[in-house]
């Protein structure tokens, strides 16, 4: 499967007439936040399958009222998995939203409240590892994990909590946003000692996984654990 992420940054090259056309195939859109949402509700309208998003800590997602600026909305057409686990064409994904707390204001949580949400998504989570042999193939968020993706300021910490999540949860891949690349050799891309790719998803990437050998790979775990019971 042929992931198209996004985040931070309104592409010229999405935001076209000729999009999708103007790229390889694709069959999932993620978006890592700070992408506003006109550019979210356009990618919509050009696919057949809704994008899936967590808002960023900009929380320029948000349509906002003339007549009330307290009035918002989120985009439509897409689907928020904010403290969710979804599942789009077979594909499981997890989000969550926001930065790293550094000043008051919303979408921006402190540690332990990220450990609190993930630690809400067990259920789910469990019960995909049980009914699919594993728990997620995707974790989308905002902000990257503590590691190399992180900021060397404060508001563009990386954040444990997702460090954790990849230990006992084991997504294939980490999508993140709020860190910009810049310069030539800014890594898009990292693994994990756990075996997770971290994908920082500014401006835009495609990436392939291999959902049919994760799902053999379950098929063969659960098959040795079947054995170690009889045994």
């Amino acid at each position: 499967m042929r992931v198209l992420a996004l985040s931070d940054e309104v592409s010229p090259v999405i935001y076209s007439e000729n999009f999708p056309r103007n790229l390889p195939p694709f069959d999932v859109v993620v978006c890592a936040g700070d992408l506003p949402g006109y550019y979210l509700e356009f990618i919509a309208s050009k696919l057949r399958t809704r994008p899936a998003y967590v808002v960023g800590n900009h929380a320029n997602a948000y349509f906002r009222s003339a007549e009330d600026p307290t009035v918002a909305r989120l985009p439509g057409g897409c689907t928020n998995v904010h403290r969710d686990v979804i599942d789009i064409d077979g594909l499981l994904i997890a989000g969550f939203e926001g930065s790293a707390r550094y000043r008051p204001g919303p979408h921006q949580y402190t540690e332990a409240a990220y450990a609190r949400m993930s630690a809400a998504l067990a259920p789910k989570l469990a019960w995909n590892r049980w009914r699919h042999g594993r728990a997620v193939d995707v974790l989308l968020t905002h902000a990257p994990p503590k590691g190399t993706h992180e900021g060397e300021d404060f508001p563009h910490r990386g954040v444990p909590a997702f460090n954790r999540f990849h230990r006992r949860w084991r997504p294939a891949v980490h999508v993140h946003g709020h860190v910009h690349l810049n310069g030539a050799n800014a890594p898009r891309e990292y693994q994990t000692a756990e075996g997770v790719r971290v994908i920082n998803a500014y401006d835009f990437t495609l990436f392939e996984i291999d959902l049919e050998a994760r799902r053999e790979a379950a098929r063969r775990a659960g098959s040795r654990h079947r054995g170690a019971r009889r045994g």
